[in-house]
């Protein structure tokens, strides 16, 4: 009978399979027919019945065969269909969901008709000139004719155009909810989510655009580029590859249980795009990726064993053994295109395919001579060219830059769909316009966009996230240059300059590979990190403009942040590099609100949000603890061998995440610290990135070594919206002054600013505290009158008043993807400004970076700086060693203190000489994607309202561009062309109005005119 499993939400039934075993999702609304065909009926002169030829779900499928014209199939059950989600949180829409398989493709369509009481309602065509299964996702409201109605309560399907045919379904969901965004149109149903732009889901219409002009014929040197574009992929391919053994390939083969029937067909388990999982989610199904993991139904996981087969065939000189794994990778290629995995296929939904299709398109080319013996050369190269939607490139790019998932997932695999192609003049066409597109996505690009930016930044979901650049450099973004270098489809030298640039700038912003907390996105776990292989690839693909056969910069960061011997440092060894020394100065990235300090082997990362740029970006499993990773988070990168973020001081097992250092935030219980992750609107999912309603946040570098940084804080009204601060950090050699003013709280809980938080290796590591050693644990001191603490890093922290907390004890918190308890020993410091309402608070400390004993004597004794103002209009501060005074100036208007004298923005501004001259950095660190007001919306309560940062209109916008004059006491002129900087007398005074653009810094030095 039909199966009706009332089951838990969570249920799963197992079927057995020769060679196999899977478990299965049970749930009544997922139609699957183990035992009969209802509830479908056939009309005259059709059949229905039970096959295990060919399934989707269980073991068996529901054939249908007929022989008249008009032939018709119907299901009498209510349809299920609503209007609404009636969950006010979701933004998934009503959608029918069903499997077809075809033996042989028919020139008809189905037609599918949704009808209430005898009269249609909606209703669709699908295309019937396809092989093996299909599925799709197909919206009632927005994909269907006609208008749904609730209380639908027959499906019909009827086959038009064909008079006589054989068809199986399986898996047909009448209504369930699916993510509005996620549909994607194929062959059989075009209509579907037909205006989306997703780079994902845009494979038809990129299949569809025209080629662009063929070249009349394909010359040698054309042929010889073609055959070392070849050469390179196939090498990178096999790189370093170890063939698998073969008990090991028989033992995965025989699990998929692949075999011929009668017909020449094929069956075996079912494969599965783990995206497919989602499908089951609003049924109360969660966690069906994982069973398709555990069953080994995954594509990404077939995928990769194609690839093993295809490692272990290169490699095999056994000639039986070569042969078996030819026979393995047929099969296995068959089965997977008529598992649905063929040119113009979509199977519902194929969002972020990319992740488990790399190997789809690497394996057959290595195996291309294979295929070309099994003749499905033509039918897998159409495939990849389908999925890997290389028909993007046929166009000329319509604007700069490129998602960087498509760096990551889809561009090795669109030049593999090409490398595939016979040596035509097809071929070369498709090659130069691959060229272009690839040379386009590393244009720098502006606003929010993907993916490059001026500062050396790389942009994924609105912000810079080193995770996902690496990741981009490791799927193409680096092998593509390397890949097409000294070809004539090499990309630009400016293109080539950009990566290169990119690549530097992670080297500056990690230490020595590590990402700082605050820029690893939605894991903070401490172990992001920079790939030292991409700045040995893109150095052997020479200099950006093509003199050079090795970049040396870029050699000799390789050996600095490779530390290694291989063929990379051997050969870099061989002409003459050596590693670079570590890079030392201060550099500000505008496009992150964020900031870089390195002297000796240490980094020192500060990092704030603003309107523009999120807080942190937090999903279901993951980082659900992170929300102050940017409340002025500050981390030192300075300890470990090699110098890493665990040597430095964090581990996540303990990790308190209301005492990230630097930040000013509210401590209250870790429970209530996580996040609430809602789907706020059908241009995001479940995710939380929450956005300030202040502009200032950013920095202004000084001659490239010291620096400012200052940022607006206020909180969320999600969470907190009462707290606000004001704070600032001075950059000076190995030290670093912090400054906060104008604090404000009206929650409940304790407010503090984080000294430091390091996980103690022993408990009695020492800390010392006002010049005693502290051994002890636990041990927990409260300081009313500021403190001198050095930390178990040899760090020292100067105090000069407030209450100061330092601890040392076992710290329960919880994992940041799972919730799990988690605990371990810390010592760590903080400067308590209250519970509850707190008004007006403020705090001031310095931190010396690796601190001598000398060094922390001296200070203790008298602080080499002076606070010149700390309020909320200012704070400004002299650095006794070096004259600098640096200005953190959070209004325009009048300074009067040192040489400056007005400004007429907020704005950051250091101004320093040598005796013989000044040098004036500024910066404006609005980004100005936007002008006005926040353009925050309110709920009833005059609360902000959640919204995501995709669903901005601004967040393309480029920065706009400030006019910023500076007035400083005194006569001066221009010792140097600075473009930048216009110069007119303002009295007895000096004006230097800087055109500010992207929160970069603007400097110029200036001469006194006698």
């Amino acid at each position: 009978m039909y199966k009706l499993l009332f089951l838990a939400a969570a249920s799963v039934w197992s079927w057995a399979a020769p060679a196999q075993s899977v478990r299965e999702v049970a749930d009544a609304r997922i139609l699957s027919f183990e035992e009969s065909a209802a509830p479908f009926t056939a009309s005259e002169g059709s059949s229905l019945s039970v096959s295990g030829d060919h399934y989707k779900h269980g073991a068996h499928a529901l054939r249908w065969q007929w022989s008249r014209a008009g032939a018709r199939v119907r299901i009498e059950s209510p349809v299920g269909y609503l209007s609404e989600n009636p969950n006010p949180r979701e933004t998934s829409v009503s959608t029918f969901v069903f499997w077809v398989y075809a033996p042989k493709a028919l020139d008809g369509k189905l037609r599918f008709e949704f009808r209430k009481e005898g009269r249609t309602c909606a209703w669709f065509d699908y295309g019937l000139e396809f092989t093996g299964w299909r599925g799709a996702w197909v919206a009632f409201d927005r994909d269907m004719q006609g208008r749904p109605e609730e209380g639908m309560d027959e499906l019909v399907v009827t086959a038009e155009g064909v008079e006589r045919g054989e068809l199986y379904f399986d898996h047909l969901i009448l209504s369930s909810f699916q993510d509005v965004r996620h549909h994607t149109a194929d062959f059989q149903a075009p209509f579907i989510n037909a205006a989306t732009t997703s780079h994902w889901l845009t494979l038809l219409q990129s299949w569809r655009n025209p080629m662009p002009a063929l070249p009349a014929a394909v010359g040698e040197g054309e042929r010889r580029d073609m055959a070392t574009v070849e050469r390179r992929l196939r090498e990178l391919l096999l790189e370093g590859r170890k063939p698998m053994a073969m008990k090991t390939l028989r033992k995965r083969f025989d699990a998929y249980g692949i075999a011929e029937n009668s017909d020449g067909t094929l069956r075996g388990k079912p494969i599965w795009f783990v995206r497919y999982a989602e499908t089951y989610i609003n049924l109360g199904h969660p966690d069906v990726g994982k069973l398709f993991n555990d069953n080994g139904q995954t594509l990404r996981k077939y995928n990769d064993f194609l690839f093993q087969v295809a490692v272990a065939h290169d490699a095999a000189a056994d000639a039986a053994e070569r042969a078996e794994l030819e026979r393995m990778y047929v099969l296995l290629t068959r089965h997977l295109l008529d598992q649905g995995f063929a040119a113009g296929s979509a199977q519902g939904t194929l969002h972020h395919l990319g992740y488990s299709m790399r190997n789809f398109y690497t394996a057959p080319v290595i195996m291309r001579d294979v295929l070309r013996r099994a003749g499905l050369e033509h039918d897998v190269q159409q495939a990849m060219e389908w999925f890997s939607g290389v028909g993007e490139v046929k166009l000329p790019p319509a604007e700069p830059g490129m998602d960087i998932d498509a760096l990551n997932t889809s561009l090795v695999g669109r030049l593999a769909s090409i490398v595939m192609l016979p040596d035509t003049p097809v071929k070369a066409a498709w090659l130069e316009a691959f060229s272009r597109w690839v040379d386009n996505g590393y244009k720098v690009t502006e606003g929010t966009g993907p993916c490059f930016k001026s500062d050396g930044t790389v942009f994924h979901h609105r912000r810079h996230y080193p995770a996902y650049a690496v990741d981009g450099f490791s799927g193409g973004a680096v092998n593509a240059v390397w890949l097409l270098s000294k070809t004539q489809f090499a990309v630009s030298a400016e293109s080539h300059a950009v990566l290169k640039r990119a690549l530097l700038e992670m080297r500056f912003y990690c230490n020595l590979r590590s990402f700082p907390l605050a820029l690893s996105g939605r894991h903070p776990d401490g172990r992001g990190e920079l790939v030292p292989w991409h700045y040995a690839r893109l150095a052997v693909a020479g200099t950006p403009d093509g003199r050079g056969e090795i970049d040396p910069e870029l050699a000799a960061a390789y050996l600095r942040v490779a530390k290694g011997k291989d063929a990379y440092t051997r050969l870099f060894a061989e002409k003459g590099f050596a590693p670079e020394p570590s890079p030392a100065g201060n550099r500000v990235y505008g496009y992150n609100a964020s900031v870089s300090h390195r002297r000796a082997d240490w980094l020192v990362t500060v990092a704030g949000h603003s309107r523009y740029l999120w807080s942190a970006e937090i999903y279901q499993g993951a980082n659900h603890y992170g929300r102050y990773l940017t409340h002025g988070s500050m981390q030192l990168l300075a300890d470990g061998d090699p110098v890493s973020a665990f040597g430095s001081g964090f581990r996540q097992e303990g990790w308190d995440w209301r005492h990230i250092p630097g930040t000013t935030a509210l401590k209250i219980p870790m429970e209530r610290m996580k996040a609430d992750i809602r789907n706020v609107d059908t241009a995001s999912g479940y995710e939380e990135m929450l956005l300030s309603d202040e502009a200032f946040a950013g920095g202004v570098s000084h001659r490239g070594r010291d620096g400012v940084f200052a940022m607006e804080l206020h909180e969320h009204d999600k969470y907190n919206g009462s707290l606000r601060a004001r704070k600032s950090w001075f950059f000076f050699d190995n030290r670093i002054v912090c400054m906060g003013s104008d604090i404000e709280n009206k929650a409940e809980g304790g407010v503090h600013t984080t000294l430091f938080q390091n996980f103690l290796a022993d408990a009695a590591d020492p800390l010392v505290v006002n010049g005693e050693a502290v051994t002890q644990f636990p041990y927990r001191a409260e300081l009313a009158g500021g403190a001198v603490l050095r930390d178990n890093l040899r760090n020292a922290y100067f105090v000069p008043k407030g209450r100061v907390v330092v601890s040392k004890s076992l710290q329960r918190s919880l994992d940041e993807e799972t919730d799990a308890p988690t605990q371990n020993n810390f010592a760590t410091a903080w400067i308590d400004h209250g519970s509850g309402s707190v008004s007006g608070g403020g705090y001031e400390y310095m931190l010396a970076v690796h601190a001598s004993d000398e060094e922390a004597a001296r200070y203790a004794r008298e602080l080499p700086y002076e606070v010149l103002r700390r309020d909320a209009s200012a704070h400004i501060l002299r650095d006794r060693p070096s004259g600098i005074t640096g200005y953190a100036l959070f209004a325009a208007g009048k300074v009067g203190e040192g040489l400056l004298e007005s400004v007429s923005l907020p704005s950051l501004v250091m101004i320093g000489g040598d005796g013989e001259g000044l040098t004036v950095s500024a910066a404006d660190p609005d980004l100005r994607f936007y002008e006005g007001p926040s353009d925050e919306v309110f709920d009833a309560d005059g609360r902000r309202a959640e919204r995501s940062v995709y669903s901005r209109k601004w967040i393309d916008n480029p920065s706009g561009e400030s006019q910023l004059e500076v007035v400083i006491r005194g006569r001066w002129q221009s010792a140097d062309d600075r473009p930048e900087c216009r110069i007119e007398p303002a009295g007895e005074n000096t004006a230097l109005i800087f055109t500010c653009r992207e929160g970069a810094t603007r400097e110029v030095n200036l001469i006194e005119m006698k």
